[in-house]
């Protein structure tokens, strides 16, 4: 600890050293929107010229010089130039310019068509509103699904081309789970996002490794006292009914913003999976055939808090709570078949807290804690007959995890268009976990109890460079050191990435990256622990599990700002999945997750938007790859599942009316048969559609969806191999219609909260 502090200190200093030494703000116009292309000339206080620079993007400007004295004069051909003083370096904050009265015109109309997509700092940046124009999307999560290359199947959005993809806010890494992070976002308004940038390897600075999706939000700050907020509610019907209800509320002014949020979401979906074994044991087949049918229902609470000050113009401290409970969580499954008719009930308490604290400094360094504490204990009540037998126990299972997160980071802008960034990220998680069996006919299954406790610690140092080399060049490279260590396993690694930009025009952008990244296994599967499903399946933990490591390379063409083609290579290394295989011991299927060799893919995508008039807005996207998973050592059987593999993906929007905005939404999907591990996967296709009517102060919104209107976007799975017989068909419900209602008012914007990562939480 004395280290992390010693090393701590040194960057703050450091980054206080290099501060004093620029002199920066931003621009902004009389309703405090940034102003691009504004000349900043710096003189002496008796007129001499110093130096001279333009604004970005985000109206943002900075020097390179430590100056006691000196003058600054802001001009641009559309607002009238300002002149101001100053005798200190660092932030001078944001300096307000008022138009020309030779150029405020009014009723002037310019059509032009928005590009799709830009290459900003590495990254792939897309303007998010205009694409929400062209659907019916109304909050951030819906509005990166309609992002080109991202596909979303059963939750979980992935980018073709790099696999999963971790979507971040603001610069800052989510630490939540996939369903919390998916809440967040679907409670954020489409209007409060100002672009989405895609990067396929993202630099160190960003705490997260391998392709992410930067959302980029509205600056909501504000001279005068506010009270904004949004109320909303959903009612969905599948095979239940289901439904939430939100409040969002807002409010603060110039120096202190505060955000309370509370949703009620109700969740009651059915489960049912036929499974069909041909299972040999001692050399007898036995033909094995049962039908599982389930239902899950919970009400969650979802609780956030945040509060944020702004000491200076760029220096802010940010607090935030942030609660997931779920009092009465149910899961049934019934099975009945051949075999033997089963019935297991799970009931639990799941809570989840967070907190966090960060502080962000006008000299580019920003440090934080984080602390997240995650329980579930839960009540297992299981009977299974066949036609020798009755069985029936109980199970006491009891899972509590605590986890701190502690970092610091610094970002320089160095001389001759030069960034460097570096800094620490350290994890402490330990998880207590236990299960107790409990016999109710006197038998004794106490082999069967396990009670772990796991103590894991990441250690992670990174360091990156970024440089311009003119306007049509530009390089990104970073690396990080890591130091893993659970229980007995321990690890040292590097994990590079690069990003090279090019631009020979603006019809031509070429982007190569190579990225490199990590991911772990979930608590509970590396448990010594066994859990049954039914009177044929049980789950059983896996305490050697290893994380797993991936590398991807991509190289992606951009014509003329709309067409987008991408060539990827991917090799995962010690890939982790949940498999099924026949016991060679006893009549029973065992579910575990356990490591692959690897897995390596290689493909094209090509993306092409098009338009007719008005009306029609749509975009094709297209993917062709192979995909490996080989596993030498899979419970002495092993797997080398390859195949070609084809994605097609057709989104279309037609604008009904302007006045009232009413759209309609049309999206398509179609996906070949796959391999996952020693599965072979059926296609899948898929039909969503959907109706927004928007009222005319644009407060009011009014949606009718419905999503997989076929109910056919969910796999089968077969497999035949080394002995292994048997195939797996799944009723899901994924079909649902859905009608939704949102109001605003105060001109609310959702504002960002500090996510709490859960995804290796639970059973």
């Amino acid at each position: 600890m004395k280290q992390i502090v010693i090393l701590t200190v040194s960057l703050i200093v450091a980054a206080t050293r290099l501060a004093a030494q620029e002199i920066r703000g931003s621009v902004a116009d009389k309703d405090q929107c940034p102003i691009e292309g504004a000349t900043v000339v710096m003189q002496t206080p008796d007129s001499v010229f110093v130096d001279g620079v333009t604004t970005d993007s985000l109206g943002r400007f900075v020097f390179h010089r430590e100056m006691k004295q000196y003058r600054l004069i802001f001009q641009h051909l559309l607002y009238k130039s300002v002149v101001k003083d100053y005798d200190s370096s660092g932030n001078v904050g944001t300096v307000t310019m008022d138009e020309q009265d030779a150029y405020a015109l009014n009723e002037v109309v310019v059509s032009a068509q928005r590009p799709l997509v830009k290459a900003e700092n590495g990254a792939l940046t897309y303007d998010v509103e205009a694409l929400a124009e062209k659907t019916t999307a109304n909050n951030a999560y819906e509005a990166l699904t309609r992002l080109p290359g991202v596909l979303e199947q059963g939750g979980s959005l992935s980018l073709i081309g790099a696999g999963s993809v971790t979507v971040i806010l603001n610069g800052h890494p989510s630490s939540m789970s996939s369903e919390q992070l998916v809440s967040l976002l679907k409670s954020t308004p489409v209007s409060n996002v100002e672009k989405a940038e895609v990067m396929y390897s993202a630099p160190a600075k960003y705490r997260v490794r391998g392709a992410v999706i930067n959302l980029v939000l509205k600056d909501r700050k504000s001279e005068d006292t506010f009270l904004r907020g949004e109320v909303g509610a959903d009612f969905t019907q599948a095979r239940y009914t289901q439904g939430n209800g939100r409040m969002n509320f807002s409010f603060g002014g110039r120096k202190v913003t505060a955000d309370v949020l509370y949703a009620a979401d109700y969740t009651k979906r059915r489960t049912g999976y036929d499974f069909i074994s041909h299972h040999t044991l001692d050399n007898v087949v036995h033909d094995v055939e049962q039908y599982n049918t389930g239902l899950r229902r919970k009400l969650t609470h979802n609780v956030r808090t945040s509060l944020e000050y702004r000491i200076t113009e760029n220096d802010h401290l940010n607090m935030a709570y942030t609660a997931a409970i779920t009092p009465s969580l149910r899961t049934v499954e019934n099975s009945e078949g051949i075999l033997s008719e089963s019935s297991n009930v799970r009931k639990g308490d799941e809570q989840m807290h967070n907190f966090t604290l960060y502080y962000t400094a006008r000299w580019g360094m920003n440090i934080g804690v984080d602390y997240t504490c995650y329980s579930y204990p839960s009540v297992q009540e299981f009977s299974n007959r066949t036609s020798e037998d009755e069985q029936n126990f109980s199970a006491d299972s009891r899972q509590r995890i605590n986890r701190w997160n502690v970092y610091a980071g610094q970002t320089h802008v160095l001389p001759q268009d030069w960034s460097l960034n570096y800094g620490i990220n350290f994890s402490f998680a330990n998880d207590e976990s236990s299960q107790f069996y409990h016999a109710q006919e006197g038998g004794d299954m106490s082999p069967l109890n396990s009670e772990t406790k796991l103590d894991e610690r990441t250690y992670n140092f990174y360091a990156g460079l970024e440089k311009a080399f003119g306007e049509r060049l530009s390089l990104s490279l970073s690396a990080a050191g890591e130091y893993y260590r659970l229980a007995d396993y321990k690890q040292w690694a590097v994990y590079p990435s690069m990003q090279l930009n090019y631009i020979p025009s603006s019809s031509h952008i070429f982007q190569l990256s190579f990225s490199s990244d990590k991911a772990y296994p979930d608590y509970w599967s590396m448990q010594d622990a066994t859990s049954y499903l039914n009177g044929y399946a049980k789950v059983v933990g896996n305490p050697g599990l290893r994380p797993s490591t991936d590398y991807t390379a991509d190289l992606t063409y951009i014509l003329k700002s709309k067409y987008i083609f991408s060539l990827y290579y991917t090799h995962v290394k010690d890939l982790f999945a949940q498999l099924a295989y026949q016991s060679p011991d006893e009549l029973t299927m065992i579910y575990q997750t356990v490591n692959y060799d690897y897995e390596q893919s290689f493909g094209l995508s090509v993306i092409v938007p098009f338009t007719v008039g008005n009306v029609w807005n749509s975009r094709l996207t297209l993917n062709g790859s192979y995909l490996r998973d080989a596993c030498k050592d899979y419970h002495a059987i092993g797997f080398d599942n390859r195949i070609w593999r084809g994605i097609v993906m057709l989104n279309n929007t037609f604008r009904l009316s302007s006045k009232p905005a009413i759209s309609l939404e049309l999206n398509g999907l179609y996906v070949s048969p796959s391999v996952q591990g020693n599965y072979d996967l059926s296609s899948v296709w898929k039909v969503d559609a959907g109706l927004k009517w928007t009222s005319a102060d644009q407060k009011a919104e009014l949606r009718l969806t419905g999503n997989d209107l076929f109910n056919s976007a969910t796999p089968n799975a077969r497999v035949n191999d080394r002995g292994q017989r048997f195939e797996i068909n799944q009723h899901a419900d994924s079909r649902f219609l859905s009608l939704s209602f949102t109001y605003k008012f105060g001109g609310y914007k959702a504002k960002e909260h500090k996510d709490v990562d859960t995804s290796r939480f639970g059973y």
